[in-house]
């Protein structure tokens, strides 16, 4: 992903001359964007990790569970939340959040959600900072000898201790099989996966179709972002169609949570479809394009 940002007096031709170098030479995807806080990618792909890690302590769920479902059953690589921020290092997490927390609008959604752990605090200065350190959220087992033996860290939101990992265990699961069957599937299931999964994409979809058109000019700039950004199979609003945008509306309705503007707009319709052959996407201003 190479996110672009021009403006009223950005000359045409610059703007043509690095698109086509870092599409075609450098093979990046171009997405253009608006000057926001985080750009597309990491203002939604930051408040899905935040939300994912506060779900997991507030509905006392393991990280196997939260990772399993989070991942390959919605459309996201394998890493889920915990695994993803493992590898992007724990201790980027508080730099992104000061870092969004000093450039936000007043009253934004991510504002609502951050909470600052002191457990991630610790897990950093025990050197807990992810696969670069001593292990993070998953760690091998440093008294297996001679064994690679995996292990899981129990979440606790006041306190982190090399005593809380335990041998991770693979969870089985209906919610983590209905992927199979789509994304509605997996949200609809009434087990732990099911219940945590719906919890923490309810909130993203809306944020995302809360976000437009501010962070980006339509809806196919911010999916291109999610799928180069962080290798979504799906953005959130192609995510949205899966789910059904007027099945969503109702959702985010009956829990009490505002019902953004474009989400009410594309009504019974979708964000995307197919016309003599064409894909089209949903605007702004009520028609498609």
């Amino acid at each position: 992903l190479l996110e672009m940002v021009t403006g009223d007096k950005t000359r045409k031709d610059a703007v043509t001359a690095v698109r086509d170098f870092c599409d075609v030479r450098l093979g990046k995807g171009v997405v253009d964007c608006h000057d926001t806080p985080g750009f597309i990618a990491n203002r939604l792909g930051v408040f899905w990790l935040t939300e994912g890690i506060n779900q997991a302590i507030e509905q006392g769920i393991s990280i196997e569970v939260a990772d399993a479902v989070m991942s390959r059953p919605v459309g996201i690589p394998k890493t889920g939340i915990f695994a993803l921020v493992d590898l992007v290092g724990i201790d980027l997490m508080p730099h992104l959040a000061e870092s969004l927390l000093s450039t936000l609008p007043e009253g934004d959604w991510y504002r609502k959600i951050y909470k600052d752990y002191p457990f991630i605090h610790q897990m950093i200065e025990a050197g807990y900072t992810g696969r670069k350190g001593k292990g993070g959220f998953y760690r091998l087992n440093p008294e297996a000898k001679g064994k690679k033996e995996k292990q899981a860290l129990a979440l606790e939101a006041s306190t982190f201790g090399e005593s809380a990992y335990t041998k991770a265990v693979k969870p089985d699961l209906e919610s983590i099989r209905a992927g199979k069957k789509g994304l509605r599937a997996v949200v609809e299931t009434d087990d732990e996966g099911g219940r945590y999964a719906w919890a923490v994409l309810h909130k993203v979809l809306a944020y995302a179709a809360s976000l437009v058109p501010e962070i980006a000019d339509d809806v196919a700039a911010v999916d291109e972002a999610m799928r180069l950004g962080y290798n979504w199979k799906k953005g959130p609003f192609e995510m949205i169609d899966d789910l059904g945008p007027a099945w969503l509306a109702a959702k985010l309705a009956e829990a009490g949570l505002d019902v953004p503007s474009l989400l009410a707009k594309v009504g019974d319709g979708t964000f995307y479809k197919v016309e003599n052959g064409k894909r089209q996407y949903f605007g702004t201003d009520g028609t498609y394009h």
